[in-house]
């Protein structure tokens, strides 16, 4: 006879079994590309804007960048297309990737973003640049599979939300003098594809200003700024 110990024990042999087999997440499951054009757009008094990419993948095992689905560099390159955008009639800047690690250093991932942007006057001369700069170190879950894979997607898209807000507040805070407000019109400049890392590419589209409406509250200057509430009126007793 078999006694119940050794039964539990069986079934749970099984059980483990099992979820060895087929339980796991699978592989070919798909993710969401990270884009930011829900976002207010940076307006530059500038007539083209173009993408450098001075940052360099390493070939050192530790370094995961190529694993995550969303690579830092790519959601870099997608926060200045869809953020920044030339609105005036002479003038260029320059969005540089500087960083766009992920590194897996034993437990631990360990993620650096960092970019500059440059701008420059009629006659070539540099007028300013803002930098922007984040970092993030998240628990590792071994491995290269897809546990691996939606670590290091949630940990791009936690960064990215970060260096939206250190990039338009250090935008802000340096180069005033060369943002655009109100509905200023969009300089039309010709949509090209990015090209591969460490070349330079061709002007960004400048967005569409979106049409002012009557209805529409209060506009945030600064990201994550919310409308004030409407004043209450006050009864005469």
């Amino acid at each position: 006879m078999t006694g119940p110990g050794l039964r539990r024990r069986m079934v749970l042999a099984l059980v483990l079994a099992l979820a060895g087999c087929g339980g796991g997440a699978p592989e070919n499951v798909s993710f969401a590309p990270l884009r930011y054009n829900y976002l207010p757009v940076l307006k530059l008094d500038v007539s083209s804007i173009s993408i450098e990419d001075d940052w360099q993948p390493s070939d050192d095992a530790d370094h995961v960048e190529s694993l995550s689905p969303e690579t830092p560099a790519a959601a870099l390159r997608q926060m200045a297309e869809d953020r920044l955008g030339a609105y005036g009639t002479s003038g260029r800047a320059v969005f540089v990737i500087e960083d766009a690690s992920l590194v897996e250093n034993g437990s631990e991932l360990d993620g650096s973003f960092a970019v500059r942007l440059d701008v420059y006057s009629a006659d070539g001369t540099k007028a300013g640049f803002a930098e922007a700069r984040v970092s993030r170190t998240v628990p590792a879950p071994g491995g290269e599979g897809y546990a691996l894979r939606q670590a290091l997607y949630d940990l791009t898209k936690q960064m990215m939300f970060s260096m939206n807000v250190e990039f338009e507040y250090q935008l802000r805070r340096t180069l005033k003098e060369w943002l655009v407000e109100g509905s200023a019109a969009a300089t039309p400049i010709e949509a090209q594809p990015l090209p591969g890392p460490g070349q330079q590419s061709a002007p960004l589209p400048a967005p569409a200003p979106a049409s002012p409406s009557p209805a529409a509250g209060p506009q945030p200057g600064v990201l994550g700024t919310l409308p004030l509430a409407p004043p209450q009126p006050t009864t005469t007793p």
